[in-house]
């Protein structure tokens, strides 16, 4: 189970939902959170490109966002303006990932691209993508070339980040991948019938296989506010894709314990060589604070690698659902709940 459908006799607010099995040739899944401002520009960008389509839909996925992006959507769909709009308001602030997978969830599309509603996925890309997939590719990532007024923490940091992965684990994740791609039909149905809570996609996509294209663009700027993806959010989307990636930090941590250990023994050896044949025991409570300190630290790192594995063993094992839809203009694609 991925999705959970809000419902109840007392509403705080009236749901749209409508059934819609029709297929459309292109999906557009556009996870939003605080992106009022910019939506409407993004929405008619879309539309503009997506016209050479047989069929599309843009299905705008409100990630529990406070700026009223719930009242733009509903104003925009009861408007009647485009039937190609779509609206789906998960009941709180699940996370990018989630918010991702409930579009891809709800996608009905023959393929589906993702984007992000701030500008700095270009809408004009979007054509390239379709080009790539109409010549046979199953699967088209996008590569990231970074401004040259981003800063050099963050480049850094990312450089630093991937190359981490990539020693760690088993497919290679190229550096600058972003959730800007298309996924061919049958690779969203195999997304969506995995259960795992913590989907690691840019890990997932290279492990999947398939046919695959890539191709690059550059960065655009926001058209209004500031970015939502703080400090914490990267780090901990960082700890995740390590996690579902490898179980290599566990084997690191026994390589680690079994070091300390060796360290510890050998100055066990030479305090008893010290005592016996020099006949005077090793002085000082220094190297006997250094030494439990050193066992302690490691005790604590290994803790805590084996905690971040069992916390998310404990997350699976609950099975609950990624995300709660609390408002959507469409049902799930093959009737998923």
């Amino acid at each position: 189970m991925q999705s959970a459908q809000y419902d109840g006799h007392e509403r705080a607010v009236q749901l749209i939902t409508r059934v819609d099995a029709d297929v459309v040739e292109i999906s557009v899944v556009v996870p939003s959170f605080n992106e009022a401002e910019n939506l409407p520009h993004l929405l008619k960008r879309l539309s503009e490109v997506l016209a050479s389509a047989a069929s599309y839909e843009i299905i705008v996925v409100d990630d529990g966002s406070s700026d009223g992006t719930d009242r733009l959507m509903r104003r925009l769909v009861s408007g009647g303006t485009t039937r190609q709009i779509h609206y789906v308001r998960l009941s709180r602030n699940f996370g990018h990932q989630a918010a991702l997978r409930a579009g891809l969830m709800h996608a009905r599309g023959a393929a589906v691209i993702s984007m992000d509603a701030d500008f700095q996925h270009p809408p004009e890309i979007v054509q390239t993508l379709i080009e790539k997939w109409r010549e046979g590719h199953e699967i088209v990532t996008t590569t990231r070339i970074d401004p040259d007024n981003q800063s050099a923490f963050k480049r850094i940091t990312s450089r630093a980040y991937y190359n981490l992965l990539n020693r760690l684990g088993e497919v290679t994740v190229n550096p600058g991948m972003a959730d800007f791609r298309l996924l061919d039909r049958c690779v969203v149905d195999v997304i969506n019938d995995m259960p795992e809570a913590d989907l690691f996609l840019r890990g997932m996509i290279p492990w999947l296989g398939f046919r695959s294209a890539n191709t690059d663009y550059l960065a655009g700027h926001r058209l209004h506010g500031k970015s939502k993806y703080t400090l914490r959010k990267m780090t901990s989307l960082a700890a995740a894709g390590i996690v579902a990636q490898s179980m290599l930090p566990l084997r690191i941590s026994i390589l680690l314990a079994g070091f300390v250990a060796s360290l510890t023994l050998l100055y066990i050896v030479y305090a008893l060589c010290r005592y016996f044949i020099n006949g005077d025991a090793v002085p000082g409570w220094a190297s006997v604070i250094v030494s439990v300190n050193m066992i302690g630290s490691l005790q604590l790192i290994v803790l805590g690698v084996i905690g971040e594995y069992l916390g998310r063993v404990l997350r699976e094992s609950r099975r609950r659902p990624t995300f709660v839809v609390a408002e959507a203009t469409l049902s799930p694609a093959g009737g998923r709940q």
